[in-house]
């Protein structure tokens, strides 16, 4: 992705603008003078991308409008958008070396879903966004996330709220939630970081395969003692639903769609979920 513009002209108006001096700017932004300053808005040097936000909050300025960018950010432009260079952002992270995040930056090596919870926040991005900007550094044309919430978003909202009511007033450690599942399921399906991850907003399906994702909603469903149909999406929802659904029909051996244009499903399907309710009433 194209780094945000600098145009020395526009700095120096915006700076006459705020009637502040070079002297004043350089030292704002942590340049030590004014001789930066005066060979950035000459156009002789520029100065680095991490310090655009700098020098636009000094300014009082919006950096889009100041240091405008085409098109979408990469994980360089959102790392320098946080005022971070390479080696001060990996000082501050724990998971990431400043190799990782190197490569990851390149386009050699993508960060996996459990390291991206840490820069995100360390960013200030969602860790949507963050992924985004991952797809971009490795060649990919990835528009701007719309509105609409990601999947990621709603599975950790839907957890969230399912700890929170487990647990008022004591919010337990994702080491402790993990440890809780797996002994509920009596085998290890969750590590913490999983649970970091999807607190975070990073999607299932980024962190586990189909079988294993599977697996973690029993076991989550088990835990919290509700149905594992609460994590999953709504398509996918639908087609579990739908899948289940067709299983039952086969097994108790009747049709389940009603024949002779009658529509809607069959009344031999109807007795089936019938007498299956009104077993579920009955005491266990």
């Amino acid at each position: 992705m194209p780094p945000r513009r600098f145009d020395g002209r526009r700095l120096r108006a915006r700076r006459r603008e705020a009637d502040m001096h070079q002297r004043v700017l350089g030292r704002e932004v942590g340049v030590g003078s004014h001789e930066p300053v005066a060979r950035w808005e000459s156009g002789k040097s520029v100065p680095p991308a991490e310090k655009l936000p700098a020098i636009a909050r000094a300014l009082g300025a919006d950096i889009d409008t100041l240091f405008p960018r085409d098109g979408a950010p990469d994980l360089v432009d959102l790392r320098c958008d946080a005022g971070y260079s390479q080696s001060h952002a990996a000082d501050l992270l724990e998971t990431v070396s400043r190799f990782r995040l190197g490569a990851a930056e390149r386009g050699v090596r993508k960060l996996d879903a459990a390291s991206l919870l840490e820069p995100a926040r360390l960013y200030g991005v969602t860790v949507e966004e963050l992924q985004a900007a991952q797809r971009r550094s490795f060649g990919e044309d990835v528009p701007t996330p719309e509105a609409a919430r990601p999947a990621g978003k709603r599975l950790a909202e839907t957890l969230s709220e399912l700890v929170e009511q487990a647990f008022p007033g004591s919010r337990p450690t994702a080491e402790e939630l993990a440890i809780a599942v797996n002994r509920r399921i009596g085998t290890e399906v969750l590590k913490a970081e999983h649970v970091d991850a999807l607190l975070g907003g990073v999607s299932a399906e980024e962190i586990f395969d189909d079988g294993a994702r599977t697996v973690v909603y029993e076991a989550l469903g088990l835990y919290f003692d509700v149905s594992p149909m609460v994590f999953h999406d709504g398509q996918s929802a639908q087609r579990r639903v739908l899948e289940d659904i067709r299983f039952l029909a086969a097994q108790h051996d009747v049709a389940l769609a009603a024949r002779g244009g009658e529509g809607g499903v069959s009344p031999a399907f109807l007795a089936v979920l019938n007498e299956l309710l009104s077993g579920e009433d009955e005491p266990r």
